[in-house]
């Protein structure tokens, strides 16, 4: 992983995103798993491949994941156009157990729809 956050920092996203695939090739842990498939996500968005990170967020399991899956998603789905798909995704984020800071993030993002 920090092979892939050292390509994303030189913006080589398609290095990043092989980087952390091998990643996911080479772990069972599952808390590993979920956090390397939201890094994969946020490059994916990043590369304009907002289909594969919707896939890719697909895979992550767990109430522990809701909250920062709902961000993500709603970043994967604005960037397709998708509005209320966006809105939809923060909306159920800020209702599952997530932290004020990211509830108030997410917020924020909806708010900023209006606009």
């Amino acid at each position: 992983m920090e092979l892939a956050q050292q390509f994303v920092d030189k913006n080589e996203l398609e290095k990043a995103a092989a980087q952390l695939q091998q990643g996911l090739a080479d772990t069972s842990d599952e808390n590993l798993k979920a956090v390397i498939n939201l890094r994969l996500a946020r490059v994916q968005v990043q590369l304009k491949q907002a289909d594969a990170a919707l896939k890719t967020l697909d895979t992550i399991k767990g109430e522990g994941w809701a909250a920062i899956v709902a961000d993500l998603r709603g970043e994967a789905l604005l960037s397709k156009g998708d509005k209320q798909g966006a809105r939809s995704a923060w909306e159920a984020g800020v209702k599952s157990d997530v932290t004020p800071a990211l509830s108030e993030m997410m917020q924020m993002k909806i708010n900023n729809l209006s606009i």
